[in-house]
């Protein structure tokens, strides 16, 4: 008895080593790998700012105050962007990590959509002074090869310059079918990606909108 007792605390406490060098061995590599991965990130984030402003213009950098203030909007707002002080807001669509204004009284947003097939599509959204998208990049995204996945094509990405919010703030932006002045074409067969980015980018051109004072 006191053998087979004495045998398991012995298991336990090597069960308990092999944990605990297991767990150092992770921080290391986490600490090893971390800063390489930050730094390839912002290098790909600065690409992606410089990308999606109009000819002639860049980036200042972000504005904190601005970050904070469009979660507080987002929070507030649902896809329509009625307020409302609970239910389905637009913090549920898209998530913005950073606010950069540019030199032509622009901005870049640095933002998630959080609703993908796959999970969140990163990516950088430019809106020039007049309420128009200058370009979108997306910068990261786990979607299904050849139907969402194509969201990193230049050609889709590209048909959302010059796009506006649509006159009736509830319409979707993005058509099957074909694209219009406040929408771009879906991808071919992954209607959720489409939906996800696009209720993200319209997420953030309300908030756009609404520090610029538009009706």
């Amino acid at each position: 008895m006191n053998e087979k007792k004495s045998s398991m605390v012995k298991d336990a406490v090597i069960l308990c080593l092999i944990t605990l060098i297991l767990g150092a061995v992770l921080a290391g590599v986490y600490a090893i790998t971390k800063g390489p991965i930050d730094k390839a990130q912002a290098k790909a984030n600065n690409e992606a700012c410089a990308a999606v402003v109009a000819n002639g213009d860049s980036v200042k950098d972000s504005d904190e105050e601005a970050v904070k203030a469009a979660g507080e909007y987002l929070g507030k707002h649902d896809l329509s962007n009625a307020e409302i002080a609970e239910g389905d807001s637009l913090s549920n669509y898209v998530e913005i990590s950073e606010v950069h204004p540019t030199e032509q009284g622009g901005k870049v947003y640095l933002a998630d959509a959080t609703k993908g097939y796959g999970g969140k599509i990163s990516f950088a959204l430019g809106v020039g002074a007049d309420g128009a998208i200058t370009g979108i990049s997306i910068t990261s995204q786990s979607e299904t090869a050849g139907l969402g996945a194509n969201c990193e094509k230049k050609d889709w990405q590209a048909g959302f310059a010059g796009k506006v919010l649509p006159s009736n703030a509830a319409d979707e932006m993005y058509n099957k079918t074909s694209a219009t002045d406040s929408q771009v074409q879906a991808l071919s067969g992954a209607t959720v990606t489409s939906r996800a980015i696009t209720r993200a980018v319209k997420g953030i051109l309300f908030y756009d909108e609404s520090v610029r004072g538009d009706k």
